[in-house]
């Protein structure tokens, strides 16, 4: 579920680099000289994962929520493309690029 869809993928990279700001910034204390850069670096990773954090939260107000036909739940979508949140199915919304259905037909009643 962490890299179901792209509301998701933005979001586990900006938590990546939270952690990775973070690593930079103890890297200061194994060389005392260069403290203030590695502090600098830092800062800068996990200033830009809140600024991701805060362009995904925009994203996902604007994103437009369908059912999803394999699982019956309310996900997001993305652009044209997009796979559900739960299940990872995946969903369009621009008919050139859907599939057939795959579903069996059902037998007729009157055959029996």
């Amino acid at each position: 579920m962490l890299f179901a869809n792209k509301i998701n993928k933005f979001r586990t990279i900006a938590l990546l680099m939270i952690f990775v700001g973070m690593g930079i910034m103890y890297l200061g204390f194994i060389w005392p000289a260069a403290m203030m850069l590695f502090f600098i670096l830092g800062l800068l990773g996990v200033g830009s994962s809140v600024s991701i954090y805060f362009w995904v939260g925009i994203l996902s107000t604007q994103a437009l929520q369908v059912e999803c036909p394999e699982c019956g739940r309310i996900t997001k979508i993305l652009g044209k493309m997009d796979q559900c949140m739960y299940c990872r199915a995946h969903l369009t919304m621009d008919r050139s690029l859907a599939t057939e259905s795959t579903t069996p037909e059902s037998p007729d009643q009157d055959s029996q």
